[in-house]
């Protein structure tokens, strides 16, 4: 088995990217007609959870920065099929559908292959193009591919791949966490005289040998798992370059880390005054367990909602294993916060449940349907700043999910 296997997401995004700047070279973008700028905007609104169909024109109100803008087309889609249109000019919108679903999971859960079956059995038309982006590598399958072979073969096909690559690419993960915990276990039981029994694996071995070493296996977990922003934003900025609607799905699973418990700790302490560097290392622990990836995390938001694509985050949730003189501490906070404000700032959904299959079904039928508008900035100077949207229904108590704004 190879060392540092691939296992963290800006592979994911790396893989992603590169298929989609090779494309953007291939394709244009939308553009309106001559001497003029039109921004569009995918709109979903719901009145108890209901998607509300009857809408046209006169019933949007726009604000680019708090300015008032009038809609100029109004368009109402189902997947990949404009169902009525209201325009003064037709701006004629590309309405293929390109979904790309990224998988960051520590362990293979059976209902994900119930997830990918409903997405082939259910959701893909004509048209459609798909991406799937696993630990290992990256999976294509173009409009062409659907045409030539049967969906329920291409959805097993996908389903295997992705069961195989999640347990390959989570090998180096799991194996640094059993160990992890291993050394959580002798550390507690490195004190003879805390009454605890012996761990076999860690016997003899005192806290001055096994807190550095705990230290290190922390920091190459991080590396498994850190998050690079930068990376993110390259393939917001990717997506933007490519036509259709773009459906981004990103699979995260809910993580836990084995923790010294504090009774451990502070006995540890009270045994070891006379160790200074027992009590540093102690000190140095809390530094690992403090993580963030708040940089740029604005920006990402601000680019995904730029690029006009709908993000989901299908976050598996689970409970935490129960071991013995083991702390397993939610270690998803950050992941969880930074993902699902860009689903938020792109009119997506955060779905929590312990069945990523029903997960996954919420996130595509709330995206099936929506109004696709077209409106003009209130200023054609492009300063490369981001413009705020805000979309209301005029004399309703409508939800109204969309992007928050774009880059202009």
């Amino acid at each position: 088995m190879k060392k540092n296997v691939p296992f963290m997401i800006i592979t994911l995004i790396f893989l992603v990217l590169t298929n989609l700047l090779f494309s953007a070279e291939q394709q244009t973008a939308e553009k309106p007609g001559p001497g003029a700028v039109s921004i569009p905007v995918a709109v979903r609104v719901f009145s108890d959870k209901q998607f509300v169909t009857g809408l046209g024109l006169q019933d949007f109100e726009v604000l680019e920065n708090g300015i008032p803008r009038p809609v100029e087309a109004l368009y109402l889609i189902d997947k990949n099929a404009i169902e009525r249109r209201e325009a003064g000019q037709d701006r004629q919108p590309d309405v293929t559908r390109k979904f790309y679903l990224l998988f960051q999971l520590f362990e293979y859960h059976p209902k994900l292959a119930e997830a990918i079956r409903y997405l082939f059995d259910q959701e893909l038309v004509p048209g459609d193009s798909l991406e799937i982006q696993t630990p290992m590598r990256n999976y294509k399958l173009s409009a062409a591919a659907f045409a030539n072979r049967p969906k329920n073969v291409l959805a097993e096909e996908m389903t295997n791949f992705v069961k195989k690559d999640i347990v390959q690419g989570s090998l180096a993960y799991n194996s640094l966490l059993n160990e992890l915990k291993r050394h959580v276990r002798g550390i507690g039981a490195s004190n003879p005289m805390g009454g605890l029994e012996t761990d076999t694996e860690t016997e003899g071995i005192g806290p001055e040998m096994l807190l550095p070493r705990y230290k290190e296996i922390l920091a190459k977990m991080e590396a498994l798992r850190r998050i690079d922003i930068d990376k993110f934003i390259l393939f917001s900025q990717a997506l933007k370059n490519q036509g259709g609607q773009k459906f981004v799905f990103f699979i995260y699973q809910r993580e836990f880390r084995p923790e010294i418990s504090p009774a451990v700790i502070q006995k540890i302490m009270s045994l070891n005054q006379d160790s200074p560097h027992i009590l540093d290392g102690i000190q140095e622990l809390f530094m690992f367990y403090t993580r963030n990836i708040s940089q740029n995390t604005q920006r990402m938001r601000e680019s995904f909602a730029d690029s006009s694509a709908h993000f989901s985050l299908i976050f598996m949730n689970k409970a935490p294993e129960q071991l013995a003189r083991i702390v397993m501490r939610e270690q998803s906070e950050d992941i969880f916060k930074a993902f699902s404000a860009v689903a938020q700032a792109t009119g997506g959904i955060v779905d929590t449940s312990q069945n990523p299959a029903a997960g996954f079904k919420s996130a595509l039928e709330t995206s099936n349907k929506y109004y696709l508008l077209y409106f003009t900035p209130f200023s054609e100077v492009k300063d490369g700043t981001f413009r705020s949207i805000k979309i209301r229904i005029k004399d309703r108590d409508y939800s109204v999910v969309h992007r928050q704004g774009y880059i202009y």
